[in-house]
């Protein structure tokens, strides 16, 4: 009994421990490579329009990654129909081929931050897709691709 007390009382502490955090979630590429037609899809309700928001790109890459950056085409749907494209380079390793990315091994977590203290237009859901843009088909070694909105402080 007491072991689950401090189960519940761990498990609050470490949920409580990112407020700003509106959506987070990742999306595991197939160990045979990204296809440019996979596309990763993060659907996210936005409920308030008054605060200021830190969009994120997370990706996880292994050692078989043979460039230095990625390239992403990533398409936002809000809610008032409107569909904007931006073209994102994320920089995974420096000139010398070093992770730029935490991680242990040969796996390694970057995050980008896409947009800085931006405010939706609306509320309602957005839709945020992502599809690699480098030429390689497949593309081999990114393992995960994400996104983290927060609340900006």
């Amino acid at each position: 009994m007491r072991n689950f007390f401090f189960l519940i009382i761990f498990s609050l502490c470490i949920c409580s421990c990112d407020p700003d955090k509106v959506y987070e979630s990742n999306v595991k590429i197939p160990s045979a490579g990204w296809q440019r037609t996979d596309i990763a899809s993060f659907n996210v309700e936005i409920v308030e329009i008054d605060v200021a928001y830190n969009i994120y790109v997370n990706v996880r890459n292994n050692n078989n990654y043979k460039y230095r950056d990625l390239w992403l085409f990533i398409d936002v749907d809000s809610p008032m129909g409107y569909v904007e494209r931006d073209t994102v380079k994320i920089m995974l390793a420096d000139h010398r081929g070093k992770w730029l990315g935490h991680g242990l091994g040969s796996k390694f977590n970057t995050r980008l931050i896409l947009h800085e203290n931006v405010r939706f237009p609306a509320t309602g859901k957005y839709n945020f897709r992502y599809e690699q843009a480098m030429r390689d088909e497949p593309l081999i070694g990114i393992e995960d691709i994400g996104l983290r909105i927060e609340k900006a402080n």
